[in-house]
This record gives structure tokens, sequence and C-alpha cells, in this order.
């Protein structure tokens, strides 16, 4: 008999859930909405790759806007768009 134990991450949700929460924060705003895009997500994948071995929160200079988030813990793209949010001003 094998027992495995495992520790769901919690700092992971999916692509649709970090839309779905833009999504919210734009209609807030009075801003249309976004969806996935996969060029934009592999851009984002590669450069956040290369950002892991100094964890340096640095703007790419890329084509695309860019919003910037770190943790020390458990950090879901929802909690980030919460903590994006957050910084606007009323």
């Amino acid at each position: 008999m094998t027992l495995t134990l495992t520790r769901p991450s919690l700092g992971q949700d999916s692509p649709q859930d970090f839309v779905n929460a833009h999504n919210a924060a734009r209609a807030q705003v009075g801003v249309g909405p976004i969806s996935w895009n996969e060029t934009i997500a592999a851009y984002a994948h590669d450069y956040a790759s290369k950002r892991a071995g100094d964890c340096r929160l640095v703007h790419s200079g890329g084509p695309y806007g860019e919003n910037l988030a770190w943790s020390s813990g458990d950090l879901s793209g929802t909690d980030a768009v919460n903590l994006w949010v957050a910084e606007k001003s009323d």
C-alpha cells in the first residue's frame, strides 16, 4: 500500500480565473473586458522565467502593458489582480 500526501498549491488559479478578476475590476471603472491570449501569456511566462534568478520587479520594456506583483508566500493571479486594484486611487 502506498500513501501519498499532497498539498494543493494555493498560489495557482486558472487563466479564466485571472481573466474574470481583471474583467470584474475593469467593469467597475467602465472599461471593456479582456480575453486570454496565448501569445501574451507566452511572452509573460518567458519574461518571468528570465527574472526568476533575481526576482526583481522590473518591467520588460516590451510591447504589452504590465502590472507587477510579488509575495513572500502563495500569490494567485486573482490575488495579484486584487493587489493592483487596491492601488487604484478613489
